[in-house]
């Protein structure tokens, strides 16, 4: 799967607007939400003083938006890759090794800093209602793009056909969010173990009940 992503930075923003927004994810990512300055924001983005209050009202607005810009750059990584390979599958076993894959990228210790923005945004957001629509918003389209290709291998019968597949998107980006529990715990020393133990619970789901078990021995 190639590191594409589906690019916020695409929504049509005036050019001073995302200079601004980027700039205010560069340093956050830099110093944290509670170490930026506006100075240094106005400086990177080649803005006036005025421009903050001009395109987003207040610093709080700003920040706020860049939080949910950075949260669905880093929630929606993959995206277009994970929707155009996963619609090449064509058996049951492809459909497995495509999740061990995914599992193991995505689990792996290389995305941490992923799973940690990710957590970060949600709970942010979890006392301002305004970030949290923006989060809620923007999750929404995601969900609908994840579960299309899982729609398709439905109608193929490769996938389970009474699953819910948005229900389905948002529960696969639960399990990738949820490894972070893991990552904090050094006696967890496998990645191996949580992809291949993720990987069952996965495959009781989406495959069709005729063919789990003999999948899930496929799968060992």
């Amino acid at each position: 799967m190639t590191e594409q992503h589906w690019d916020t930075r695409s929504v049509r923003r005036h050019p001073t607007k995302q200079a601004l927004l980027d700039a205010t994810i560069a340093d956050m990512e830099a110093t944290g939400e509670a170490s930026i300055r506006v100075v240094n924001v106005l400086k990177e983005a080649g803005a006036s003083n005025g421009s903050i209050a001009y395109h987003f009202g207040s610093r709080e607005a700003l920040i706020q938006e860049a939080i949910a810009e950075r949260y669905l750059r880093a929630v929606s990584l993959g995206l277009d890759a994970f929707s155009s390979n996963i619609r090449q599958i064509s058996t049951a076993e492809e459909l497995i090794e495509f999740f061990r894959s995914e599992l193991d990228r995505f689990g792996g210790a290389s995305f941490h800093e992923l799973r940690v923005r990710r957590l970060s945004a949600l709970g942010a957001s979890l006392l301002r209602p305004g970030l949290r629509d923006r989060i809620v918003a923007g999750q929404t389209e995601y969900f609908d793009r994840a579960s299309r290709p899982i729609t398709l291998l439905q109608s193929k019968g490769i996938i389970n056909p009474s699953l819910d597949a948005r229900s389905f998107a948002a529960w696969f980006l639960g399990l990738l969010l949820s490894r972070i529990l893991s990552d904090l715990d050094s006696a967890f020393e496998s990645d191996e173990a949580w992809s291949e133990f993720t990987l069952q619970a996965i495959l009781a789901n989406l495959l069709p009940p005729a063919s789990a078990e003999e999948s899930r021995q496929v799968s060992r």
